[in-house]
């Protein structure tokens, strides 16, 4: 009667012999009675593909070899020239082998939605703290529900529902491959900002003369905004009051530093596109940045890279920019309280709605009044008139 084969996955039983090395430095059998250098632990065990294959695994030490081989085979996967995934491959592996899989995709995903992958997976989940876990210790609605938790109390709700998606379909390519045996990521549960953190900003409040200067002397010295080259560029939007996009896109042939402007050439509308002077402590930073680098291309162009046209990546800057005024004791303000900031110093120095309407790119004045005036913190004027 023929012998029942081995069931899939499983292994027969494990053999133990001892070796030593011979007068030529090859691993032989012991001899009975010599001492063991080192012991050999094998088996045979049934792929998922349904072939035998012996596994073996070396050790010091009689019972260090046993459970060293018993360890590879929980881990083991059937090895296949068409098998791209496997559950002992970390996830920045898996990550890799699906991206490619993205740009070599027949599918109806159009260049932009490719790129859109490829940015968030660098966005939020490269570099995080599961990019080395294994598919296999990945796959655990525990981990995956603090890592989302973590990153949507650190980059926002709609950060953590976008690393989701991606950390989800690295795994069902792998349970495609039958390298894990479902996707944990469907039982986990939405993650959402802290509401506490969230209602730290405070989107009706401007910085006063002091407290700007406060965050600039901070950004000076802060080792993140320099080594991200960040410095410069909370001082622009502290000057000028632009959008951190408009910032982000300004040409260094847009700025004339004989005569101390910048030509800002907004999107939105076409109050957007404005000639702004420069405050004398800018102009100076700027002449000292074009200086130091040869003016071309765009003024905060992209770091680490010589395309000068390479625009960087906004979530990037404000993620520095949000550390910045934190450490500056500013956590409810954003770089967007600079605009708003601009335009309560202009008005707080008699000036005309209309100008700060126009340093904001504003076609409107009354928004300017209605929306980007900071109220004011004290009422003790108030109070003396009264």
């Amino acid at each position: 009667m023929a012998r029942p084969k081995t069931t899939l996955n499983t292994a027969g039983s494990i053999r133990l012999s001892a070796q030593v090395r011979d007068s030529q430095g090859h691993w032989v059998a012991a001899p009975s009675g010599v001492k063991a250098e080192r012991w050999k632990a094998r088996t045979r065990h049934r792929d998922s593909d349904g072939v035998l294959r012996e596994v073996t695994r070396f050790a010091s030490t009689k019972s260090r070899a046993e459970s060293v081989l018993k360890a590879a085979l929980v881990e083991r996967s059937a090895p296949s020239r068409h098998t791209v995934i496997r559950p002992d491959m970390s996830l920045k592996d898996a990550a890799t082998v699906w991206l490619e899989k993205v740009d070599r995709s027949d599918s109806k995903l159009s260049d932009s939605t490719r790129k859109q992958y490829r940015d968030a997976y660098r966005r939020y989940v490269d570099g995080s703290s599961i990019i080395g876990l294994t598919l296999r210790e990945l796959n655990s609605v525990p981990v995956l529900e603090s890592w989302l938790q973590e990153t949507a109390d650190s980059r926002g709700t709609g950060a953590a529902k976008t690393a989701r998606s991606v950390v989800s379909s690295v795994i069902a390519l792998a349970v495609r491959y039958r390298a894990l045996p479902y996707n944990a990521m469907r039982d986990v549960r939405p993650a959402k900002a802290s509401s506490a953190k969230t209602s730290q900003r405070d989107s009706t409040r401007a910085l006063s003369r002091a407290e700007r200067q406060q965050v600039l002397e901070v950004a000076e010295k802060h080792q993140s905004a320099i080594a991200a080259d960040v410095t410069d560029i909370v001082y622009f939007l502290a000057g000028t009051g632009v959008r951190i996009s408009e910032a982000l896109g300004q040409l260094w042939e847009d700025v004339d530093l004989e005569a101390g402007t910048v030509m800002v050439r907004g999107t939105k509308t076409v109050h957007s596109q404005r000639l702004l002077s420069l405050p004398e402590w800018l102009l100076l930073r700027l002449k000292a940045r074009a200086t130091a680098q040869r003016p071309k291309g765009l003024v905060f162009a992209s770091p680490g890279t010589r395309d000068r046209l390479k625009q960087r990546d906004r979530r990037n800057v404000a993620r520095v920019f949000r550390q910045v005024l934190d450490d500056a004791g500013f956590p409810w303000a954003t770089p967007h309280t600079f605009r708003r900031t601009v335009a309560t110093l202009l008005d707080e120095a008699g000036l005309p709605i209309a100008l700060a309407a126009s340093q904001l790119g504003h076609a409107d004045p009354a928004m300017t009044a209605r929306v980007y005036l900071g109220r004011k913190g004290s009422t003790a004027a108030a109070g003396a008139v009264l």
